[in-house]
């Protein structure tokens, strides 16, 4: 590594391996003057991150996030409606993010499961993004409550192996928060959600409207407002489908009118972090960000036991 670091001809460097590792390669990478792009989550708790952070500060090279949610075009359209006032005052926050494929029980064990590489399980895997994308949309989170559970307590070395090692992560967990302007939330994680694929829920609900996105549906934004008339079998009142499809704004629009997918997020989270690297606005998540988002996941984790 400290060899690829030492090349000219290598401006930036993407850490995507094991959660363990990120810590010694942003603060390698970032002290070689590298711009940096990180998977989530930052760390494998608030300790590290904020080391990290003083490093990054420090050698002032870009840094990014690959917190793709936050380029979703129904994320950003839900953004400038909150913005706007569209909803009035929130009070009530409802996400979850659920993966199926962990349920059996002779899947071996990975990194994924193993605290010393992972730092955590379902809540820090899935639950980051979900962390992120609530503080982008209504502001800092704080940590109420928290459970976790461990459904198969252990599972084999490899595939076929009758070798098994315990599990010491959360398979699924569950945790209430609170924001300011006594807005309350519940964030749940799971890799044990018979079923899902990749589904990520959002509901934000205010006094004057309400705004939910569901992943497997990410074409539309369905939002409700409560100015227009009820009435006779129920006037205009009901939930509204936004096409929010693929319209980003220009030059990230290739075109606008067609159905947009999980990857074309991260297209637009990555030019995001190009659009910072060549010092112009950007908005995506930055190493502030990352240790936000660490410290909600540490504190959960404590109450949890984990």
């Amino acid at each position: 590594m400290e060899e690829l670091l030492d090349r000219e001809d290598i401006a930036i460097v993407v850490v995507a391996s094991p959660n363990a590792f990120h810590r010694e390669v942003v603060e390698l990478a970032a002290r070689a003057g590298k711009a940096i792009y990180c998977d989530k989550p930052l760390a494998m708790n608030s300790r590290e991150a904020v080391s990290m952070r003083e490093v990054v500060e420090e050698t002032a090279v870009p840094f990014g996030m690959a917190f793709q949610y936050r380029f979703v075009p129904a994320i950003l359209r839900a953004r400038q409606l909150i913005e706007a006032g569209f909803l009035g005052e929130v009070y009530r926050v409802r996400v979850s993010y659920l993966h199926a494929g962990y349920n059996d029980p002779d899947r071996p064990i990975s990194w994924r499961l193993r605290k010393e590489l992972s730092g955590g399980g379902a809540l820090a895997d899935l639950g980051s993004h979900a962390v992120d994308l609530v503080r982008y949309l209504v502001g800092e989170i704080r940590v109420v409550a928290a459970r976790g559970r461990t459904f198969i307590k252990t599972r084999p070395v490899h595939d076929q192996s009758r070798e098994r090692v315990p599990v010491q992560v959360d398979d699924w967990s569950f945790v209430s928060f609170e924001a300011d302007e006594g807005i309350e939330g519940t964030l749940e994680a799971s890799r044990f959600a018979t079923g899902s694929c990749d589904d990520l829920r959002l509901e934000i609900e205010g006094m004057k409207g309400a705004v939910h996105y569901h992943s497997m549906q990410p074409n539309f934004l369905k939002v409700f407002d409560v100015r227009k008339p009820a009435g006779p079998y129920g006037g205009e009142r009901g939930f509204q489908s936004i096409e929010t499809v693929q319209q980003y704004p220009p030059p990230n629009r290739i075109p606008g009118k067609f159905a947009v997918g999980w990857v074309r997020f991260h297209v637009a989270c990555a030019h995001d972090f190009l659009l910072r690297y060549f010092g112009r606005d950007a908005s995506g998540a930055t190493i502030e960000d990352g240790v936000r988002v660490q410290e909600f996941l540490d504190d959960a984790y404590r109450l949890m036991g984990y």
